[in-house]
C-alpha cells in the first residue's frame, strides 16, 4: 500500500456505508455479494478483520414499503429495530455462500464510557478473530439517545480502531475520497495523500448528507482525526468502485490516503481521549496550557482557574483553556470541592493554608492525554 507497510497490516476494520450496499434507496443481494467476496478473503491472507455496517434503518423502510425523507427519531429507532433482524439475515445468507461463519455485536456510547463493559466488548471481538468468525458490529439505533450514541459509523469505526489496536481502517462511502476543491466543479480533484487534517479541511468540509446518511464529509473528517490521532492509517475512497477492497490493499492509489503524524497512543490513553464522558471541566491559564503542550508536563493546582460542573476523585474530566477549547482529558485525583479550594494556590501555599497537601498534581501526565489543538467541535 502507498506510503504505508503493507507486511505491517494485519488487523483491518472496514465500514461499509448503506449507500453503497443499495441501490434506489433499496438493499441489492448483488452489491452485498460482491463486498463480501473481497472481504472473505482477508482472514485467509492473516488478516483480523471486523465490520462496521449502516444499512439498519434503510433495510426496515424497505420491509416496511415507506418512502420518507424526514421521520421523527422515535420512528427512525423503530425502523432500525425491524431492520436490523433483516440485515444480519442478509448478511448471514451471504457470507454462509462463502462459508464465513458471521456474528453480530450491536453496541452504543455507554459501553465504552464504562471500561468494564469496553474491554469486555475488547474480549468479545478477539476472540471471534481467534475462531475465525467475522464480527458485524452497528450502532444500536433502536434504543440510542443523544447521550449514548456515537452520532454515526464513521465514529464508532474510529474508537473500534483505537480500541483493537487496528493496523487500517477503511472507510467506504459513495465519496471518491477528499476533494481539493468542490466536488461539483470538473476541476476538482482526489487528493491521493494527507499528512494532517488542517482547520481549513474541517471549514472547506461540505456537511450535506444522503436521505439516510447521519454525516457528511465533516463527520467523516472528524472521525479519521480520531483515528489519525492514536496513530491509525485510514482510507476514504467509494465502496462502489470494482474490487475496492482488493484494490486498496494491493497498494492503488484509489481514495484517500490520511497518515497518521504520530506514534501509537497507548491503549490506556485512547480509551481516555475519545471513549470516556468527562464528568466536569477545569480551567486552566495560559502558563498551565503551554507546560502541557509543549512539555507534557502533569497538571499542577497553581494552573487552574476554574472548576466547572461537580465529580469526585478518579473521574475523567477535560482540561480547558480560558476560550472554552478542550485541549486534554484525565483522571483526577481531587474532587471538585477540594480542588476549588486549591485552584491557583502552589505546593507550598496549600500546605501553608490548610495544613496539608493533598496531592502534588491535579491530573498526572501518565493519567491525562491531549487532543489535537487545532480540535473543531461540530454541532
Amino acid at each position: 500500500m502507498r506510503d504505508i507497510d503493507r507486511s505491517k497490516i494485519r488487523r483491518i476494520i472496514v465500514k461499509v456505508g448503506s449507500h453503497v450496499l443499495s441501490a434506489g434507496n433499496r438493499f441489492t443481494s448483488a452489491d452485498v455479494r460482491h463486498m463480501a467476496d473481497q472481504l472473505v478473503e482477508l482472514p485467509g491472507m492473516g488478516h483480523d478483520l471486523l465490520l462496521v455496517t449502516s444499512g439498519a434503518v434503510l433495510m426496515g423502510r424497505n420491509m416496511l414499503g415507506l418512502n420518507l425523507s424526514h421521520y421523527p427519531k422515535s420512528l427512525k429507532q423503530s425502523l432500525a429495530a425491524i431492520g436490523q433482524v433483516a440485515l444480519m439475515s442478509e448478511y448471514n445468507r451471504i457470507f454462509e455462500e462463502f462459508q464465513q461463519p458471521v456474528a453480530q455485536i450491536l453496541i452504543n456510547l455507554e459501553d465504552f464510557h464504562d471500561r468494564k463493559r469496553y474491554l469486555n466488548i475488547k474480549q468479545t471481538i478477539q476472540g471471534l478473530f481467534k475462531l475465525n468468525v467475522l464480527p458485524i458490529l452497528n450502532e444500536n439505533d433502536c434504543i440510542g439517545t443523544e447521550d449514548t450514541a456515537f452520532g454515526d459509523n464513521d465514529n464508532l469505526s474510529a474508537q473500534l480502531a483505537g480500541m483493537l489496536d487496528a493496523d487500517l481502517l477503511v472507510l467506504l462511502s459513495t465519496v471518491d475520497g477528499l476533494y481539493d476543491g468542490d466536488p461539483a466543479r470538473p476541476s476538482s480533484r482526489v487528493i491521493p495523500t494527507v499528512n494532517s487534517i488542517t482547520p481549513r479541511m474541517l471549514a472547506d468540509a461540505r456537511t450535506k448528507g444522503q436521505l439516510l446518511s447521519t454525516g457528511g464529509m465533516m463527520a467523516k473528517l472528524n472521525a479519521i482525526r480520531k483515528a489519525n490521532h492514536i496513530g491509525v492509517p485510514v482510507v476514504l475512497a467509494n465502496g462502489r468502485e470494482t474490487d475496492v477492497i482488493r484494490r486498496i490493499l494491493g497498494g492503488e492509489e484509489i481514495g484517500t490516503l490520511f497518515l497518521p503524524d504520530v506514534k501509537r497512543m497507548p491503549l490506556r490513553k485512547r480509551w481516555l481521549a475519545y471513549s470516556t464522558r468527562a464528568k466536569g471541566n477545569v480551567v486552566i491559564d495560559d502558563g498551565a496550557c503551554t507546560a502541557l503542550l509543549a512539555n507534557n508536563s502533569s497538571l499542577l493546582s497553581s494552573g487552574v482557574v476554574e472548576v466547572q460542573g461537580k465529580f469526585e476523585a478518579q473521574d475523567v474530566i477535560s482540561i480547558v483553556t480560558r476560550e472554552g477549547r478542550e485541549i486534554a482529558r484525565g483522571i483526577t485525583k481531587y474532587d471538585s470541592s477540594n480542588l476549588e479550594e486549591v485552584a491557583g494556590m502552589s505546593n507550598a501555599e496549600i500546605t501553608r493554608s490548610l495544613g496539608v497537601r493533598y496531592f502534588s498534581e491535579v491530573i498526572h501526565r501518565d493519567d491525562m492525554v491531549l487532543l489535537p489543538v487545532t480540535r473543531m467541535e461540530v454541532s
